[in-house]
């Protein structure tokens, strides 16, 4: 990750609900009008690692947006955020308790994971959804934008997420979801737009084996879906600051992602 190059990221806000979601904003070099991408960050939350891949995506051409679905959440804003770190540790888990008490964390540490991991398992994601249709909206409004040339990304929770919103019927260009759990099968006929997925064989989070029956689900829907397998990746093997960072595959990951918005979204601007 290069913080040096976080200039070019500035902060702004939308309206959603009757009320301000906050974001971060990335900008190309050059003269618009420029493709869009929304990026959902994961499930800890926004932070610099989304600031630098919003640059990264500017830096290839693409105005870059990432909201911070949390900014209202008053819960999430009260919990320490390292339990949020923590919680993928005993997110799954039957025995809450059980779990918990297996980690030997001090009775401070221990109660905090306990409330960020009821605070994950209470919410419901497609309550973030309104939040992201009011973010396509806000980039759709921007007169630098092409308004038919708008993508999503959404990683790990976040992934997650953009399955929610894509079959929701959200007005997307494309989408890729990497390491998200799937959407609903039965709800597939509202998607928009053409979908890739990336997953890793060694993903004990969301797994991977979903893959082949939700590609057949999406073809059978009539919809646009690729996925790509990678070899002894785990959960979050995109992410340059976590230990689960595996580069190869992210590399190839980068280069499906920017080879398939090149086609769909600067492609669009192309013809239009």
């Amino acid at each position: 990750m290069n913080l040096a190059e976080k200039n070019d990221v500035e902060s702004v806000s939308y309206p959603s609900r009757g009320r301000s979601v906050k974001a971060d904003l990335a900008k190309p070099a050059g003269s618009p009008p420029w493709p869009a991408v929304i990026l959902i960050h994961e499930i800890s939350g926004t932070d610099d690692h989304y600031k630098d891949l919003a640059g990264r995506f500017a830096r290839e051409g693409y105005l870059a947006l990432v909201p911070d679905l949390y900014c209202n959440d008053e819960v999430y804003q009260s919990i320490d955020h390292h339990a949020i770190h923590m919680m993928g540790r005993v997110r799954h888990a039957h025995d809450l308790d059980a779990a918990i008490a297996a980690l030997n964390l001090p009775e401070r540490d221990a109660h905090e994971l306990k409330r960020a991991a009821l605070w994950d398992r209470e919410r419901d994601l497609s309550t973030y959804v309104p939040d992201l249709v009011a973010g396509i909206d806000y980039l759709r409004s921007q007169p630098d934008v092409w308004n038919d040339a708008i993508g999503a990304v959404g990683f790990c929770w976040g992934g997650g997420v953009l399955g929610q919103l894509l079959v929701a019927g959200a007005k997307l260009d494309a989408a890729e979801i990497y390491y998200g759990e799937p959407p609903e099968l039965d709800k597939l006929s509202a998607v928009q737009c053409p979908v890739e997925g990336h997953y890793g064989t060694a993903d004990t989070v969301v797994g991977y084996k979903f893959a082949p029956d939700l590609g057949a689900a999406m073809k059978s829907a009539g919809k646009d879906f690729a996925f790509y397998i990678y070899d002894d990746a785990p959960h979050a093997f995109f992410n340059d600051t976590g230990p689960r960072y595996r580069p190869e595959a992210a590399k190839l990951a980068w280069e499906r992602t920017l080879s398939f918005f090149g086609k769909q979204l600067k492609g669009a601007s192309i013809t239009r």
